[in-house]
């Protein structure tokens, strides 16, 4: 008989379950011993983004704007400068320099200004924010990705 229809030898035959089970337990053993890669931390939103600004609130003086981020660091550990320009017949116009802190293990980046608050969440090469007004309303979305 060929090797895989031939019986088994009667001495193996009573250490075929403890063989199984030893067999079983290393498995067990080397999937218990491999966790989860945790998730990736927040990327760091220092470069050059490039995206769009879109109005929410309408009507209103807002318009859509193509947009560029350049967030820099400062010399605070938690603050970031982000000079934010718009596109206009294509060249850049500047929009200011907003002064921004940033929370590493979230990815949040936020930027306070007289008019509201803009608020940012990086995610590996994707930046996606909102300005939202002293009372709240969500007036602006902002949706970029990173150039450099």
């Amino acid at each position: 008989p060929s090797p895989s229809t031939r019986p088994m030898p009667m001495n193996l035959r009573p250490c075929m379950p403890f063989i199984c089970l030893a067999v079983a337990s290393l498995l067990a053993r080397g999937a218990g011993a491999q966790s989860p890669s945790p998730p990736p931390a927040a990327a760091t939103p220092v470069g050059t983004w490039r995206g769009t600004s879109v109005c929410l609130v309408r009507p209103s003086s807002c318009n859509d704007e193509i947009v560029v981020y350049r967030i820099a660091k400062t010399n605070a550990a938690d603050s970031l400068t982000m000079d934010a320009r718009k596109i206009v017949r294509g060249e850049e116009r500047e929009m200011g320099v907003l002064t921004c802190h940033f929370t590493s293990p979230d990815g949040s980046l936020t930027c306070a200004i007289p008019q509201g608050t803009w608020q940012f969440r990086v995610r590996n090469d994707s930046l996606v924010g909102e300005l939202r007004r002293p009372d709240h309303t969500k007036f602006r979305d902002v949706r970029a990705i990173r150039t450099s």
